[in-house]
């Protein structure tokens, strides 16, 4: 596979990653009778957005022979990613073993998980900065936010999903605003970026009518909708949906150039 691991791994690793993030920031004690929920589904997500990570170099075996043989270079924004990632999915297994045999975790151990796990967002989005082929990805504003917004906007829509929390709910409620705020300048700074080199910039201000837009109008009329789950799941579907758009035609900007 060629770019399309890598825009899977930041898809499904971001998901993940904001996810566990707004879990530990907005739920302090895990309760219920399925604490394990949100902490599995943020493993299984993140281990499958890795294993399509790996699969971008082609060959395992060379890939570790070269971090052996001293040929990969440490300096480099990519390989910092996937070193911060492997240890969001460690700390990210140890929680989830441990809320499997306790029904719960030590919160300092998800804190430490979310700050690695929001460092890791960072990382998604930094990694592509450095690669001077492509002029949208190394317009750093744009691509950090976008990346790093988006991430917590799907992640706390799935959030909200599997945890059962109401957007009537001000704490969650907020966020979403706030992330969702974020995630529109991202994609209007990446719409910029993609008119500046001569790319249509539709996929984005698609992106950005279906993601932040739409998620913000859905959250600010949750106090008048009844049905809660069909809620979140709406609200879960068109951030996914509108930020898969626009990250699809950011890695296919650099085909492009």
């Amino acid at each position: 596979m060629g770019l399309e691991s890598l825009y899977l791994f930041t898809m499904l690793g971001g998901l993940a990653a904001g996810a566990y993030a707004f879990e530990t920031g907005l739920r302090r004690k895990r309760e219920g009778a399925r604490p394990w929920l949100v902490p599995l589904v943020v493993v299984v997500l993140f281990a499958v957005g890795m294993i399509a990570a790996a699969t971008h170099v082609h060959s395992i075996p060379r890939a570790i022979e070269s971090v052996f043989g001293g040929t990969v270079n440490f300096g480099s924004g990519m390989i910092q990613e996937v070193a911060v990632a492997g240890c969001f999915l460690v700390l990210a297994i140890v929680d989830l073993i441990v809320t499997l045999v306790k029904k719960g975790s030590p919160y300092a151990l998800r804190i430490v998980t979310a700050v690695v796990g929001v460092v890791c967002m960072v990382m998604m989005g930094l990694a592509y900065t450095d690669i001077y082929g492509s002029p949208v990805w190394c317009n750093v504003p744009a691509t950090v936010i976008s990346f790093l917004a988006g991430d917590l906007a799907m992640g706390l829509a799935l959030f909200a999903l599997l945890g059962s929390a109401s957007y009537d709910e001000k704490p969650l409620r907020w966020s979403a605003f706030i992330v969702n705020a974020a995630l529109a300048i991202g994609l209007c700074l990446e719409a910029v970026a993609f008119n500046g080199v001569g790319l249509s910039p539709i996929t984005q201000i698609a992106g950005l009518v279906i993601a932040p837009v739409a998620s913000v109008v859905l959250v600010a009329l949750s106090s008048k909708i009844k049905n809660k789950t069909v809620l979140a799941i709406a609200v879960c579907v068109v951030s996914i949906v509108g930020i898969a758009i626009a990250r699809y035609a950011f890695y296919a900007a650099c085909m492009v150039a």
